[in-house]
C-alpha cells in the first residue's frame, strides 16, 4: 500500500464555488509532462482530467514512478487512482509474481526513448468542501517491492472562485475572520570556518590477488581520470588549500581473509603512489587505511537489487556468530545461485579505494559570494550564502532561490533546513516543509516557530501555541505575532 500524508490548509477562509479549475498550463518534472489539467464540477460529480506525456522520461529498469492525484482542502482529501509507470524489469516482476494490482490504478510499462502519451480521466462524488479545494499530484519513486525512494508534491489546479451574484451588502460587519499570514523566523548560520571535503569512490579495479594499477583493466582509465579530476579541481583553485587526503582500500570477499587484508592495504598504497607519482598530492598529506571486505557496499547492492533472498543474505553478513573470515563461505553455501551472480557481477566492484580530500577555502566578500552562489556554491559556507540572501527582500524570487541553493548545497545544515522550510510554507507546500524540518534539533528556537506554523496549518492549535510560546521565550520575536494570529483562529473556530 502507498502511504500519503495529510496536506496543510491555507489560513484564510475563502468563499469559493466549484465551477471550474485554474490550472498550471504545463507541469514538467522528472521528464514527465502533464498538461490540459482540468478539475470541475459536473452535477453531482467532480471531474478530473489531464494529459500525461512520458516521451522525455527515463526510468531505471527496476524502478517505478507513482503519480497519485488528490483533491484536498487541507483538512480533508480524496485520493484518486494512481498512474504507475514501471521500468522493464519492474513490470516483468510485477506480472510474474502476480502482485495484487489496485483495480482503479493505471499500470504502464515505460519504453525508454519512445513516444508515450496517455489521457487520464476520472470522477468522484462531489462534496461541498470541494468548493475550496485544489488538485495536488504526489510523485513517488519506488524500487523493488515498491520501496519508496523519495517523493514530491505539486499543486496542479485550484478551484476558481465563483462570481458574486447581485450587489455587495454594505453596512454589515463581516462574519468571516481574515487573519494574516504567519511570520517566519529565519535562522542565521554560524560561521564555523570553511573546511571542505571532496569524497568519492575510486573504483580502480584490480585483478584477483593483484595490487598493481593497470590503466587498461576494466574501467581504470576513466576511474583514474576521476581521481585526478577531483584532486585537480580542488588544488587547481587558488582559493583552496588541501590539508589532508585519506584513502581507504578494500578487497572483495572471496579468497583467504588474511590475504584480503594484505591486498586491501597494497591497493590503497598503489592509489597513494599514483597520486604522489603524478604530483597531484604531497605524500606527507596522505594517510592510508584498509579493510579486508567492504560489507557495507555489498549490503547496499543487495538492498537495491531484485534478489528475493537479499534480506537473508544481509542477515548472514550481520550475524555476529559467523566469523568475518567465514561469512563469504556461508553465503556461498546457503545461496549458491545468488553467490555465483554476486561473484561475477558485484565482487569486482568491491575491490576499490574510497578517498576523502579535505581542504580549506578562503573567506569571500559579499560581491564575490554573489558571483559564486549560482555557479559554485560549494565554495561558500552556509553563512556566506545566507549573507548573499540578505541582500534581497525576504520572500522575493531571488531570496527564495538562494535559500533553496543553501539547503541543496548543505542539506545537513539545521539553519538551511529551517530557512528552506519557511520558504516552502510561504509557497503553500507544507509537505515539503515538514520534510525539511525532519531531523532539525527540537531545541532550535527558529525551528520551534516553524514547527508551530506547521502545526497551526494542520489545525493542531494547542501544539502550535506551545511551540510559539517556547519560541518566544527563546527570543524569537516573530512568535509573538504568531501567537496573536493563532488566538484569532481559535476564536473563529469557537
Amino acid at each position: 500500500m502507498k502511504h500519503f500524508v495529510q496536506y496543510a490548509f491555507a489560513f484564510c477562509a475563502l468563499v469559493l464555488a466549484a465551477q471550474a479549475s485554474r490550472a498550471q498550463e504545463t507541469i514538467v518534472t522528472d521528464g514527465v509532462q502533464i498538461s490540459d489539467i482540468t478539475m470541475q464540477r459536473s452535477g453531482g460529480s467532480l471531474d478530473v482530467a489531464m494529459d500525461i506525456d512520458l516521451t522525455d522520461m527515463k526510468i531505471k529498469s527496476n524502478h517505478s514512478l507513482w503519480i497519485t492525484p488528490m483533491v484536498t482542502d487541507g483538512n480533508r482529501y480524496v485520493q484518486l487512482p494512481s498512474v504507475v509507470v514501471d521500468g522493464r524489469r519492474r513490470s516483468i516482476v510485477r506480472e510474474r509474481q502476480g502482485e495484487e494490482l489496485v483495480s482503479d490504478n493505471i499500470y504502464v510499462r515505460r519504453h525508454n526513448r519512445r513516444m508515450q502519451n496517455m489521457e487520464y480521466s476520472t470522477d468522484i462524488p462531489y462534496e461541498r468542501w470541494m468548493a475550496n479545494s485544489r488538485l495536488v499530484l504526489q510523485q513517488e519513486w519506488c524500487a523493488c517491492r515498491d520501496r519508496s525512494l523519495g517523493s514530491e508534491t505539486i499543486t496542479a489546479a485550484t478551484m476558481a472562485p465563483a462570481m458574486q451574484q447581485g450587489p455587495a451588502q454594505t453596512g454589515k460587519p463581516s462574519q468571516q475572520v481574515q487573519p494574516g499570514q504567519p511570520h517566519m523566523a529565519y535562522a542565521t548560520p554560524a560561521d564555523n570556518g570553511k573546511m571542505r571535503t571532496a569524497q568519492g569512490t575510486a573504483a580502480v579495479y584490480f585483478p584477483v590477488n593483484k595490487s598493481d594499477i593497470h590503466s587498461s583493466y576494466m574501467d581504470n582509465g576513466a576511474e583514474l581520470e576521476k581521481i585526478r579530476s577531483t584532486v585537480s579541481g580542488v588544488s587547481g583553485n587558488a582559493d583552496n588549500k588541501i590539508s589532508s587526503v585519506h584513502l581507504m582500500g578494500y578487497a572483495s570477499p572471496e579468497g583467504p581473509y588474511s590475504l584480503n587484508k594484505t591486498l586491501a592495504a597494497n591497493r590503497a598504497a598503489a592509489v597513494k603512489n599514483y597520486l604522489v607519482g603524478n604530483k597531484l598530492v604531497d605524500a606527507s598529506l596522505i594517510t592510508v587505511d584498509s579493510g579486508p571486505v567492504n560489507w557495507d557496499a555489498l549490503k547496499q547492492m543487495l538492498t537495491e537489487s531484485c534478489i528475493n533472498d537479499y534480506r537473508r543474505i544481509i542477515a548472514v553478513i550481520d550475524d555476529p556468530s559467523v566469523k568475518p573470515e567465514n561469512k563469504n563461505a556461508e553465503i556461498r553455501r546457503q545461496f549458491p545461485v545468488e553467490y555465483d551472480f554476486m561473484l561475477r557481477t558485484w565482487y569486482p566492484k568491491l575491490r576499490v579505494t574510497d578517498y576523502t580530500v579535505n581542504y580549506n577555502v578562503r573567506p569571500y566578500t559579499v560581491d564575490e559570494a554573489k558571483q559564486l552562489v549560482y555557479t559554485n556554491p560549494m565554495q561558500l559556507s552556509p553563512a556566506e550564502i545566507y549573507m548573499v540572501a540578505l541582500t534581497f527582500e525576504k520572500g522575493s524570487k531571488e531570496w527564495n532561490d538562494i535559500i533553496l541553493i543553501a539547503v541543496q548545497t548543505y542539506p545537513q545544515s539545521p539553519e538551511s533546513r529551517v530557512n528552506a522550510a519557511n520558504v516552502a510554507m510561504a509557497n503553500g507546500n507544507y509537505t515539503q516543509a515538514a520534510a525539511y524540518l525532519d531531523g532539525v534539533p527540537a531545541s532550535m528556537p527558529e525551528a520551534m516557530n516553524s514547527r508551530g506554523i506547521l502545526a497551526m496549518s494542520q489545525g493542531n492549535y494547542q501544539q502550535a501555541m506551545s511551540l510559539f510560546q517556547q519560541a518566544q521565550k527563546a527570543g524569537v520575536k516573530e512568535a509573538a505575532y504568531n501567537i496573536s494570529l493563532l488566538k484569532q483562529l481559535m476564536q473563529a473556530d469557537d
